[in-house]
C-alpha cells in the first residue's frame, strides 16, 4: 500500500468514529518526520533554531495590576538570557512598549494587541508543525477564553503567519509536551475536555494532528486547576523525560503510562520540593523545574532562588547533551507557571516570517 493510500485509510477510520473535523497532513511528509530535520507544511526546513516568543501584559490590564512591574522585570531578564543563543521577540501593545524598551535591545519588541501573558496555552503547539487547538479551558470563562485566543489569532493571522494545522479539539498548549521529533505527552484532562473521545481515538487523533508516532496519555494532578502536563514531565532529549515526583497512585500510573506508549524511555524521577500556595485561584509553580523550555542546543529552567535550585541545575545538565541556562523565575511563578507557560515556541516559515518584519 503507498503512503497516500496508508494516510486515507487511517483518517477514514478516524472520520467514521468521531464527529470533529481535523485538517489532515500532507500525506507526502511522513508522521513523525516533522520536527526532525524535514520539511514542514509550508516547505520550510524545520532544523533552523526556535524562536522564543513571549507576551507582556498590557499596562491597562487590571488582573496583572499589582505584579506588571514584575512581570516586564522578568520578561526582559528571559529575553536577554535567550539572546545569542535561540531567537526572542516579546509581543506588547503601544502602550506597553515604552516599559520594555531600554531593558531590551529594539528589535526584540513587536508592538501586537494580544490579551494574556500565558501564551504557551492559547498558541500552536508543535514548533516546527504549528498546530492550532480550541482554547477552551475549563478553569475560566468561554468569554474569557475567546477574548484571549481570538486577540492572538487576529495578530497571527493578519501578518501572514500560518497554522500547519487546525482543529476543534480543545486542548492547551500548556498541556502537551514533546520531545521535538516523534514524541508527545498529555494529561488525561483532553479526554474529560473532549468527551466524545475515547482513549485509543484521542491517541489516533493527536498522533495524526501533531505529526509524532507516539502519544502518553498521563493522569493529571489532583488540585491543578490546569491539568497541564508541563508541570509534570519535560524532555531532556529525545528518549529522556525528567518526570516530577508524585503521588500514587498517579506515580505508578504514570511510569506505566510512559514506559507502555515510549519503548526504550528513560525516565528521570525530580524530587518534590513544591511548597503549596496559590494566587487567584492557580496553584503556585515555585520549585517546578521541569516547566522549561527545550530548544535544539538549550535548556531555559527555571530558578527560584531557592536551595534547589543548585541541586535541579546539576540533575538536568547530567541527562542532557543541551547546555541548562538559569532563568530567575521567583518573581512570576507564585502565579501559576513560569518560564515554558510564559512563551511560544515557533520554527520554519513562520519563524522566518516574523524575524523578517
Amino acid at each position: 500500500m503507498n503512503l497516500l493510500s496508508f494516510m486515507f485509510v487511517i483518517c477514514l477510520a478516524l472520520f467514521t468514529s468521531c464527529d470533529d473535523e481535523i485538517i489532515v497532513p500532507d500525506p507526502t511528509d511522513p508522521i513523525g518526520n516533522s520536527g526532525n530535520g524535514s520539511e514542514n507544511e509550508t516547505g520550510t526546513n524545520a532544523d533552523e533554531g526556535h524562536l522564543i516568543v513571549l507576551s507582556a501584559p498590557s499596562v491597562y490590564n487590571n488582573y496583572y495590576a499589582s505584579v506588571f512591574d514584575q512581570i516586564i522585570d522578568y520578561l526582559a531578564n528571559f529575553a536577554n538570557l535567550v539572546d545569542g543563543k535561540d531567537e526572542v521577540i516579546i509581543l506588547a501593545d503601544a502602550e506597553t512598549l515604552p516599559y520594555l524598551e531600554g531593558k531590551v535591545p529594539a528589535e526584540m519588541l513587536v508592538e501586537a494587541n494580544v490579551e494574556d501573558i500565558w501564551i504557551r496555552d492559547f498558541s500552536p503547539v508543535i514548533p516546527s508543525r504549528q498546530v492550532k487547538f480550541n482554547y477552551l479551558p475549563d478553569f475560566q470563562s468561554a468569554s474569557v477564553s475567546n477574548l484571549i485566543d481570538n486577540s492572538f489569532e487576529d495578530w497571527f493571522l493578519d501578518n501572514g503567519l500560518e497554522y500547519g494545522m487546525q482543529t476543534d479539539l480543545i486542548l492547551d498548549g500548556g498541556n502537551v509536551v514533546d520531545n521535538g521529533s516523534n514524541r508527545a505527552i498529555i494529561t488525561d484532562r483532553f479526554l474529560w475536555d473532549n468527551p466524545e473521545l475515547t482513549e485509543a481515538n484521542a491517541k489516533a487523533q493527536l498522533k495524526i494532528l501533531m505529526g509524532v508516532n507516539e502519544v502518553a496519555i498521563i493522569p493529571e494532578v489532583e488540585g491543578d486547576a490546569t491539568g497541564h502536563a508541563d508541570g509534570m514531565v519535560m524532555f531532556t532529549d529525545a528518549n529522556t523525560v525528567l518526570l516530577h515526583e508524585l503521588p500514587e497512585p498517579q506515580h505508578t500510573q504514570t511510569i506505566q503510562e510512559l514506559e507502555a506508549e515510549f519503548p526504550g524511555i528513560h525516565i528521570v524521577e525530580v524530587a518534590d520540593y513544591y511548597e503549596e500556595d496559590s494566587w487567584q485561584g492557580f496553584t503556585s509553580a515555585c520549585n517546578i523545574f521541569v516547566n522549561s523550555v527545550v530548544t535544539d542546543e538549550h535548556i531555559y529552567m527555571p530558578t527560584f532562588n531557592s536551595e534547589y535550585d543548585d541541586e535541579m541545575f546539576d540533575l538536568m545538565q547530567a541527562n542532557t547533551d543541551k547546555v541548562v541556562i538559569r532563568v530567575p523565575a521567583q518573581d512570576v511563578c507564585f502565579m501559576g507557571g513560569s518560564v515554558r507557560c510564559l512563551s511560544w515556541q515557533v520554527k520554519g516559515a513562520n519563524k522566518e516570517a516574523i524575524l523578517s518584519w
